[in-house]
């Protein structure tokens, strides 16, 4: 999807992130984008609709504490897998070695945290997740957790009761506030890329007198036997209109999303809704070995836009793919409707 703007706009729509928000409104209110194995439950807590998913317990107080435990191997003599964050509690017990004991906020509490992460002060309940989140990468690097079915990352992620409006922050870490949704295989993006003529005297850049076109390309986000996640294109890129392709080279950058290294772990990045015309980067494929480098990578971004991506990555251990100019990146999720393969950008009339 192309956002083209009037001629008197000052300001570029970054579709990324908006595409992001429509499957939120119009997918998650009928339900959840998540595997059709771990049903949601609709439950009213403080007054609003809340969705809870199964390891928290039924009729639960909305004021109590949740709290989960995930069978693991024991920890490795000597270590003591211990964290505590704010309303975050992880541990494995000594007399229960087989046992990981999780804590969380109670539903009101970490509503009310949801709420106020745009007030002034108001991050402390998201702040103290995502920094225990980078403490158990710490641990789990240690030998902690070494055979949990599922990461204890995201195990607490799945498990937060979340708004149906908020449900992509428990699968791809996605918040409407936050720069950031977490790609994972069975997914791909979609690239499009806008091209204008130069203007001359006197003319404003990219009006739509001088637009020129699109290119379109596809990568499919697929899962190597090694556990790492690669992008692979489907299909050549697309020119509209096809003399396009003659007239142009620089389309073809977009095409380098096919030599990001594998890695474990990839987000989409985008710097915000709107961002000044004169900008230098619209969007990034981030990627590391552990998801508390793109935290890191993500805040550094978020905090210094014109930073250069690969540099700051460099920093982190990580990679980065930035996306100069006019362009569109769409995750898309894939789904199986009626038998048939399908990828959903968002729900039809949103």
């Amino acid at each position: 999807m192309l956002v083209m703007v009037p001629l008197n706009c000052r300001k570029t729509v970054i579709s990324a992130a908006l595409t992001a928000v429509f499957v939120l409104v119009s997918c998650s209110a009928r339900q959840p984008i998540a595997p059709a194995s771990v049903p949601f439950r609709l439950e009213s807590v403080s007054g609003d609709s809340v969705l809870l998913t199964p390891p928290v317990p039924e009729g639960k107080d909305e004021y109590a504490s949740i709290k989960l435990v995930l069978k693991s191997s024991p920890a490795p003599p000597g270590l003591h897998c211990f964290a505590e964050r704010g309303h975050f509690r992880v541990e494995q017990e000594k007399n229960e070695p087989n046992s990981v004991h999780i804590t969380m906020p109670s539903p009101a509490t970490w509503l009310s945290d949801l709420e106020g992460r745009l007030g002034s002060g108001g991050d402390s309940g998201i702040e103290a997740l995502f920094t225990i989140l980078a403490d158990l990468d710490k641990l789990r690097e240690a030998g902690c957790f070494p055979d949990t079915k599922l990461s204890i990352r995201d195990f607490i992620l799945r498990s937060l009761p979340m708004k149906p409006t908020d449900s992509l922050f428990n699968y791809y870490g996605y918040l409407a506030d936050r720069s950031g949704l977490d790609l994972t295989p069975r997914m791909r993006v979609k690239i499009e890329r806008a091209y204008f003529q130069p203007a001359e005297v006197g003319e404003e850049e990219h009006s739509a007198k001088l637009f020129l076109g699109l290119s379109t390309a596809y990568f499919n986000l697929q899962l190597a036997s090694n556990g790492k996640i690669r992008f692979h294109q489907k299909g050549t890129a697309r020119y509209t209109p096809a003399s396009l392709t003659h007239q142009l080279q620089e389309g073809t950058s977009d095409l380098g999303v096919s030599s990001i290294p594998p890695e474990r772990h990839f987000r989409l990045l985008f710097n915000t809704y709107f961002v000044p015309e004169k900008h230098t980067r619209s969007t990034a494929i981030i990627g590391a070995t552990y998801t508390s480098q793109l935290d890191q990578l993500d805040q550094e971004l978020r905090a210094h836009p014109d930073e250069d991506c690969k540099n700051a990555a460099a920093t982190y251990g990580a990679i980065c793919f930035g996306f100069p100019g006019f362009v569109t990146l769409t995750p898309q999720v894939k789904v199986e409707l009626n038998g048939k393969t399908k990828f959903v950008e968002k729900a039809a009339g949103s």
